[in-house]
This record gives structure tokens, C-alpha cells and sequence, in this order.
């Protein structure tokens, strides 16, 4: 079956926040144990879904900081569907929708080696780090390594389609 790519629906809320956690970077509201959450929400209309029929099997998602800078915020796949190409379709469908609304960088953290080295092949530069406010992500790591990417060096995000 191939993977379907979606932006968010609202019925989506709690496979995508259960896919999330499993990778320990779902959103947290504020409270004493930890009163400045890395992530307290995730928009919907900055959210897109890989689906594998019914089941939601990959998120990615993003924050608009300014008209042209925005965050990757979320991008957690289901273990099984590694290698399969469905973190490099949710990337895409949520490179092109940053792109359309103007967003020309792109800043995310990552903590997980794997992850880091994936986004590095994939056109990100290593900026720096920055350490984490509490345990969210991989709970050994203690800081996140912050990436940039800038959206003109990637060739066919004008065209929907051009894979």
C-alpha cells in the first residue's frame, strides 16, 4: 500500500500526539515539574501526516517564527516504517507549504545522532547547540544540536508533484 501524505485533521489529535511520545517529544503544558515545556502544542495547519491506509504512521510538523524563518518542530516516524522513505515525503509536503507561505530557513533540534545525521544528507548545516530546558527527547542526551536549512537550495518545491 502506499504511503498517503496529509495535512492534519483534527481527528488525527491523539495518534499523533501517541506517535509523538513514543519518540518522547510530544507537546507538554506548562506545570511546576516543568514550567517551560520544549513544545506546548502542535498546530494543525502546520502539521502534515503520513497514512499507510487508516493508520498514521509518521507526523512532521513546523512553528512560524517571522515570514521567513520557521521551525521544524515534530517529525517522529513509526519504527517500522523506517527506511521506507516516509520521513523524506512528510520533510518534502512540509518544506513546500513553509516555502509557499514564504519561509526561506528553516531551524530545527535534534538530539538523537541518527536523526541529526539524516537531516545533515538531507542539505542541513550544523549551527550549534543549545541545551535542553528538561528530559524530552533522548533522555542521555542534555543538549539539542541546533541545524539550519535554507529553502531556494532545494530544486522542485515550486511544483507540487516534482519529487
Amino acid at each position: 500500500m502506499a504511503i498517503e501524505i496529509r495535512r492534519m485533521q483534527p481527528s488525527d489529535f491523539m495518534h499523533v500526539m501517541t506517535l509523538l511520545a513514543h519518540w518522547n517529544i510530544a507537546p507538554v503544558a506548562p506545570s511546576r515539574e516543568v514550567p517551560v515545556p520544549e513544545r506546548t502544542e502542535i498546530i494543525a495547519d502546520n502539521t502534515y501526516v503520513a497514512l499507510d491506509g487508516d493508520r498514521i504512521v509518521g507526523v512532521c510538523s513546523f512553528i512560524q517564527h517571522s515570514p521567513v524563518l520557521a521551525e521544524g518542530a515534530s517529525l517522529g516516524v513509526d519504527p517500522a516504517y523506517h527506511g521506507r522513505g516516509v520521513g523524506d515525503k512528510l520533510a518534502l509536503a512540509v518544506r513546500r507549504e513553509m516555502f509557499v507561505r514564504g519561509v526561506r530557513t528553516v531551524r530545527s533540534e535534534s538530539d538523537r545522532p541518527e536523526t541529526i545525521q539524516w537531516l545533515v544528507g538531507r542539505g542541513h548545516r550544523i549551527v550549534g547547540t543549545v541545551p535542553k530546558r528538561h528530559t524530552f527527547g533522548s533522555p542521555d542526551v542534555g543538549q539539542w544540536t541546533v541545524l539550519e536549512f535554507d529553502l531556494d537550495s532545494l530544486p522542485g518545491l515550486r511544483e507540487p508533484g516534482s519529487e
